[in-house]
C-alpha cells in the first residue's frame, strides 16, 4: 500500500473527524436531547393531571351536596324494604290503600317476574263508575313512584245493564326496589 499524500491524509482526517462527530451526535447528543423532550412531555402531562385533580378536589363540596340531594330524591323512586317479600307486601298494601281512597274493591295482587332491582305485580280491582281516573292519579302521585306498565278495563256489568256500572280493572305495575340494610 502506498503512503497517502498530505492532501489525502487531511481529507481522511476531516472525514474521520466528521464520522466521529456524527457518531458522538448519534450516541450521546440525540439520546440526551430526546430524554429532555420526553421528560418535558411527561412534566406537561403531570401538570395537566395535577390541574384536573385540583379541579376535582375543589368540586368535592358541590358534588357532596349533589349526592345528598340525589340520595334524598332516591326515596322518590325506590321502595326500601328488608327483602323482596316485604317489598311485595308493601306494594300490595299501597295498591289496597289506593283502592280504598276511591272506594274500589281490592281483589288481590299477583307477583310478576321483573327486571333485576324491580318488583312487578298484576293487581285486580273493581272500581266504581267514574273513579278510574282518580284511582290512576292516586297510584301515580304517591311516592315512591310506581310505573304502570299495563291497564286492562272490562265493563261487563255496564254492557249487560246498559247503565254506568263498576269496572273490572287489572293493572300491571312495577317499582324499583332496594333492600334496606339490616341493623
Amino acid at each position: 500500500m502506498r503512503a497517502l499524500a498530505p492532501r489525502e491524509s487531511r481529507l481522511v482526517a476531516v472525514l474521520l473527524l466528521i464520522a466521529a462527530l456524527g457518531l458522538f451526535d448519534l450516541v450521546v447528543v440525540d439520546p440526551l436531547i430526546s430524554g429532555f423532550a420526553a421528560r418535558a412531555q411527561q412534566r406537561e402531562a403531570l401538570q395537566a393531571r395535577y390541574a384536573a385533580n385540583e379541579r376535582t378536589i375543589a368540586a368535592i363540596p358541590r358534588l357532596s351536596r349533589q349526592a345528598a340531594a340525589r340520595a334524598h330524591q332516591a326515596d322518590l323512586y325506590t321502595l326500601n324494604a328488608a327483602d323482596m317479600p316485604a317489598a311485595a307486601d308493601a306494594l300490595r298494601d299501597r295498591m289496597q290503600a289506593a283502592a280504598n281512597t276511591v272506594g274500589a274493591e281490592f281483589h288481590g295482587a299477583e307477583d310478576l317476574p321483573g327486571a333485576p332491582g324491580m318488583i312487578a305485580a298484576r293487581v285486580a280491582m273493581r272500581v266504581p263508575a267514574g273513579k278510574l281516573t282518580p284511582l290512576i292519579a292516586a297510584i301515580e302521585n304517591a311516592t315512591p313512584l310506581v310505573t304502570i306498565k299495563g291497564l286492562s278495563v272490562s265493563a261487563d256489568d255496564a254492557l249487560l245493564s246498559g247503565a254506568a256500572a263498576s269496572l273490572d280493572v287489572k293493572l300491571e305495575i312495577a317499582i324499583a326496589f332496594h333492600a334496606a340494610a339490616r341493623r
